[in-house]
């Protein structure tokens, strides 16, 4: 589990791109599981961050949903609150190797609200509408993408590198 290197190799560059419906940032799997990869999107201007995954189910208790399930929507929904971006995650939903992938698919818009969410555990076409009035309302008010200091973090990350 977990072994994409067997099939895959490590890109160079995180990099948004154009669309006819915005700007848009996708990333697979473990790539949004660290902060700095949407980050890099986010800065790149990224209106709407596309993540995969092929999650597996992990957790079984008293909640809900399973552990797997709750850290993943508590992640994107950060996500969408920290970078002011809609945030859509699609994964992987059925079984292989004796391993469960929930789906339970998702959308929150740039305030961390929810926007649409796929059943757990059974395939499903989920409809969203996502909203770039509200995108451009959010980061009125909330203007942190015009306010991030890029030159600090330049400097930081240069630094923590020359050690």
């Amino acid at each position: 589990m977990f072994d994409e290197g067997r099939f895959f190799t490590r890109g160079d560059s995180v990099r948004a791109f154009d669309t006819r419906f915005g700007r848009l940032g996708m990333l697979i799997c473990e790539d949004f599981w660290h902060a700095s990869p949407p980050y890099l999107l986010w800065l790149d201007g990224a209106d709407v961050l596309l993540l995969a995954s092929a999650s597996p189910g992990r957790g079984l208790n008293e909640h809900d949903r399973l552990d797997s399930a709750r850290w993943v929507e508590g992640v994107n929904q950060a996500y969408a609150n920290l970078f002011t971006s809609f945030v859509v995650h699609s994964n992987r939903v059925g079984y292989e190797d004796g391993m469960n992938f929930w789906g339970g698919s998702t959308v929150f818009d740039p305030a961390g609200e929810l926007v649409a969410h796929g059943p757990y555990f059974e395939e499903a076409i989920v409809p969203a509408v996502l909203d770039l009035g509200r995108l451009r309302r959010v980061r009125a008010r909330l203007p942190l993408l015009r306010d991030e200091r890029t030159s600090l973090v330049q400097a930081e990350l240069a630094r923590l590198a020359s050690k």
